[in-house]
């Protein structure tokens, strides 16, 4: 006989249609949106184990391309998919991992299934923060905050350096550089000292590659490095000059208020037209 306990545990939960988990890492909001869903479908015995599996037959993940954006075309064929009935449970349930990377298009498309939701049917949106998302779809949902991560050193050089990839160099995506960038949206403080430390690798940058010509110290092996350093410097030295001066503009804006994603995305914008 099942004990009253055992039967408690399987009782799914009530939840909103539309639940925003922001902040924290990519794990945590992750394994937030996985405790949900295994609550929410209870009822059924297998739907623990199948979400585990990643075959849970009523769960669509919409993720993009490799490198693009969640675009129009998705959200129009997870409209179609919501249409259909569910294959196991009494709903269908959406898992967006990466919120941020639906563009406009895709996001005020999404707004009719958060304002139209049919009976038991869910949507998980996970994003770092929620000022990559517009304010309508931010107001439909119920949103869980799992707290700011603050970036260790490691991961910072890590972002100043793919940040100077895509936009000095122009060996990444602009995708790639909103990315790092939306790390930094959450919190004004966080802004600026990205900006700061962004502004001073530059600098450094170039004052590096000046006193690499300068070490020359006429041996063959010497010589390439001067080469090289010279070549770059030809090549990049204007773009970390720019770089620096919109990076100084911007974090500027910001102290004296102005958005912060705004601002980001417009040095961004700026600095790789320049590409």
């Amino acid at each position: 006989m099942t004990s009253a306990a055992a039967v408690e545990t399987r009782r799914p939960i009530a939840i909103p249609h539309a639940v925003l988990i922001e902040g924290g890492s990519p794990g945590g909001r992750m394994e937030k949106a996985m405790e949900l869903l295994k609550s929410y479908f209870a009822d059924d015995p297998l739907a623990a184990e199948k979400l585990e599996k990643e075959t849970f037959e009523d769960l669509i993940v919409l993720e993009p391309e490799e490198g693009k954006d969640i675009g129009v075309d998705m959200v129009v064929d997870l409209i179609a998919l919501f249409k259909q009935k569910p294959f196991a449970s009494t709903g269908k349930a959406c898992l967006i991992p990466e919120g941020e990377r639906m563009n406009e298009h895709a996001q005020n498309k999404l707004l009719k299934l958060l304002e139209e939701p049919a009976a038991g049917d869910v949507i998980l949106i996970l994003a770092e923060n929620s000022q990559r998302l517009l304010p309508t779809i931010c107001s439909r949902c119920m949103r869980m905050w799992l707290g700011y991560q603050r970036p260790d050193p490691g991961r910072l050089t890590d972002d100043i350096k793919a940040l100077t990839a895509a936009l000095i160099y122009g060996k990444g995506t602009f995708a790639e550089a909103g990315q790092v960038l939306a790390r930094y949206e959450g919190s004004r403080e966080e802004a600026v000292s990205f900006l700061g430390s962004f502004q001073l690798f530059l600098r450094n940058l170039s004052v590096g590659r000046i006193a690499a010509e300068l070490a020359w110290d006429g041996t063959e092996d010497g010589l390439k490095l001067r080469e090289s350093a010279a070549k770059v410097q030809r090549k990049h030295a204007d773009r970390m000059r720019r770089g620096v001066a919109l990076a100084e503009k911007a974090q500027r804006d910001i102290e004296r208020g102005d958005r912060i994603r705004y601002t980001l995305r417009s040095m961004a914008l700026s600095l790789q037209s320049g590409i």
